[in-house]
C-alpha cells in the first residue's frame, strides 16, 4: 500500500516536470506570418524533434528515471527551440504577449 502511494506521488511529481510544447501560435513570433503558418511550423518542429531528447534506456528504472525523464524533456525542448529559431521565429516574452 505504501509503495503504491509512493508511485502515485512520484508520477504526479514527474508530470509537473515535463515541458509543454505550445502549438497554439502564441509563444513565437515572425514578421508577416499568419497564425496558421506559425501553428503549422510549430507542429512541424514538434514532430521533427519528438525523438531528439531520447537517452538510452536505463535498466535500473525507478529512481533513475526521475532524473532521466526531466533531462530528456529539457533536451527535446531545446531542440524544438532551435528548430523554431532556424525557421526565423523569435520567442515571445511575457511583455510581448500582453501587448498582443
Amino acid at each position: 500500500m505504501i509503495i503504491r502511494r509512493l508511485m502515485v506521488v512520484g508520477l504526479l511529481l514527474l508530470t509537473g516536470c515535463t515541458r509543454v510544447l505550445d502549438i497554439t501560435g502564441t509563444e513565437w513570433r515572425r514578421a508577416n506570418t499568419s497564425i496558421q503558418q506559425e501553428t503549422f511550423d510549430e507542429v512541424e518542429c514538434a514532430r521533427a524533434t519528438e525523438r531528439d531528447g531520447d537517452l538510452p534506456d536505463t535498466i535500473v528504472g525507478g529512481i533513475i528515471d526521475t532524473f532521466v525523464v526531466p533531462l530528456e524533456d529539457a533536451r527535446r525542448g531545446a531542440a524544438y527551440d532551435r528548430c523554431m529559431v532556424a525557421k526565423g521565429y523569435t520567442p515571445v516574452t511575457p511583455a510581448d504577449a500582453a501587448a498582443r
